[in-house]
């Protein structure tokens, strides 16, 4: 397994900003400690920032929101991105619409995508959508997502997109057997 995080749109106006739930501030610190997990284990990060210009279609739903260039399509300071990180702009809800994350995926070999953020029902589960339209493996961490709308996406997920999704406690375990299968020796 290869796998990599995908951090989707935690930035500040949905976490403190206008479009911000008590939901959306509670997954801050899960998602903080899955950040931790893959950079323990030397895995790779991309992060998703919703990032809107004025001509984006989606503000006819929501309005004006995480606006391009503004404080407010930043991520989280507790998420800051590291060097060797992926940061990648997006504009609607998958992050595979529209931008070069497939390319960035393929170069790194990955078939294993890890899901964090906001919102479970909306950008995560477009993006994880797309995900499985492209064959990779999803995983959704539970405590480090919110919902917005939809609060019972768990079976969704797992009924249309054969997507495992686990706790946070459970990560540590699925990073630590997969690291020890890199380095056993083939048969």
């Amino acid at each position: 397994m290869k796998p990599v995080l995908i951090v989707v749109d935690m930035v500040n106006e949905f976490v403190r900003g206008r479009l911000s739930t008590e939901q959306s501030k509670a997954v801050v610190e899960p998602s903080v400690l899955a950040v931790g997990n893959f950079r323990r284990f030397g895995e790779k990060i991309v992060y998703l920032k919703d990032s809107h210009t004025p001509l984006d279609f989606e503000l006819d739903v929501w309005g004006n929101h995480s606006m391009e260039n503004d404080p407010s399509s930043e991520i989280i300071d507790e998420l800051k991105p590291e060097k060797g990180d992926i940061v990648i702009n997006k504009h609607t809800y998958s992050g595979f619409y529209g931008t070069i994350l497939d390319n960035y995926l393929r170069a790194l070999n990955a078939n294993s995508l890890f899901f964090i953020g906001l919102d479970a029902d909306i950008c995560v589960r477009h993006t994880v959508a797309d995900a499985f339209f492209r064959g990779y493996r999803t995983f959704v961490i539970k405590e480090a997502v919110a919902a917005y709308i939809d609060k019972n996406w768990e079976n969704y997920y797992k009924k249309v997109y054969g997507t495992e999704v686990i706790s946070i406690n459970q990560l540590e375990n699925i990073l630590k057997a997969n690291k020890a299968m890199e380095i056993l020796p083939p048969q």
